[in-house]
Formats: C-alpha cells, structure tokens, sequence
C-alpha cells in the first residue's frame, strides 16, 4: 500500500513539474485543477469557464479559452482560442484570434456555430453569422458570410438565402441573395444583386456578375 501510494505521489509530482497536465476541470478561473498557466493534452471540463494554455485532445464546457495553440475538438457554448486552431470548434459562439497567415501556421479546420469568427482561416464555417477577419480558404456557408480575401465558396443556406461579402480580393464563387467583392481574381457572383467594385462585367449585375 504504501508503494502503491509513493507511486501515485510521484506520477502528481511529475505532472506539476512538467507544466503539462492530461486532465483539467475548471468550476470558474482561478477556481479550476491544475492552474490556467497549465498545458492540457487530454481532457478538459469546464463547468463555467476554463482556461489553459496550450490545448491538445477533448474539450468540454460552458466557456472554454485556450491562450495558445488549440488542436483536436472543443464542444461548448463560447469556445475561445487565441492561438492556432487545427481541429473543429462546435458551440454557440466559435472564437478563433490568430493572425499567422503563413500556410504552416494558419488556423485550418472547422467551425459549426450561431457565430463564427477566424482571423485567417482554412476549412469550414457553417452558422448563422460566418466571419474571417484577414483572409478565408474553403466554404462559409451561412446567411451572413463575410471575409476581406475569399479563395473558394460562399454561399447562403440552400445556396441563395443569405449575404456574401469579400471587401478584398475574391477568387471563386459566392452564391446568395446579395453578393459584393471589392475585387474579383477569377471567380463569379450568382444572385438577385451582384455587386463588383472595381474590376466585375459591370459594378452591379442580376444573375451572374464575375471577372476572370
């Protein structure tokens, strides 16, 4: 029994040493086992709010906030990542604030929200409100799809109920009701009102508006 308990000891202590824990539960922070200075590689549960340095595997919880790097799924109602995100985002509110829009360093995967928001991001988002700060690679589909750069689709929910916006250059298609690119780079518009700023057929088209 008592080798039993001085190996359970040990394994506690190398994990505090090691700043990396596979566990961690979180009522609210700081209220939360280990400390948020703490890396996860495992499991985590917050109850309220949670909050962890580096992330890697299952997350679960009400708020969860993730400082740097977040890899593998989170399934929650607010789920922050300041960091790089390699997995998918499941929640009301999908948060993703990383800038690095170097291919080996950008946010690649999916978010399924009422609310997404990526500053550089490449994959999927799907929700009420899909949003990319810098640039997008993939499909957003929702009623409210904005970007400054687009390479790939947007689209409305059963393809023309919503409103595509690319304030930078877009190259591929955008499919909605009301479509506007500042620029277009190959690509093309189909909607009710398809607007292209500097360089479309002509600044505002029924149909089908595009530049290639």
């Amino acid at each position: 029994m008592k080798k039993i308990i001085a190996v359970v000891g040990m394994l506690a202590a190398g994990v505090l040493i090691a700043d990396t824990t596979p566990i961690m539960v979180s009522l609210v922070t700081p209220v939360q086992m280990p400390s948020s200075e703490y890396d996860v590689t495992g499991l985590r549960l917050s109850l309220i709010y949670g909050d962890c340095e580096e992330f890697t595997g299952l997350d679960i919880g009400i708020v969860d906030h993730t400082g740097l790097d977040f890899t593998g799924l989170v399934i929650g109602g607010v789920n922050i990542a300041d960091g790089r995100v390699y997995g998918g985002q499941l929640g009301l509110i999908n948060w993703n604030g990383h800038h690095d829009s170097k291919w080996e360093r950008r946010s690649i995967g999916a978010q399924l929200g009422f609310f997404n928001y990526a500053a550089t991001f490449c994959g999927l988002q799907d929700g009420i409100v899909n949003v990319a700060g810098r640039s997008f690679t993939g499909l957003q589909s929702g009623f409210l799809n904005s970007t400054r750069d687009l390479t790939g689709l947007q689209c409305g929910y059963n393809f023309l109920l919503g409103v595509n916006m690319a304030s930078g250059t877009m190259r591929g298609c955008q499919i909605g009701l009301v479509n506007y690119a500042e620029w277009v780079d190959g690509g093309l518009q189909i909607g009710l009102v398809n607007i292209i700023s500097e360089n479309g057929w002509l600044p505002v088209l029924p149909i089908v508006n595009g530049h290639f």
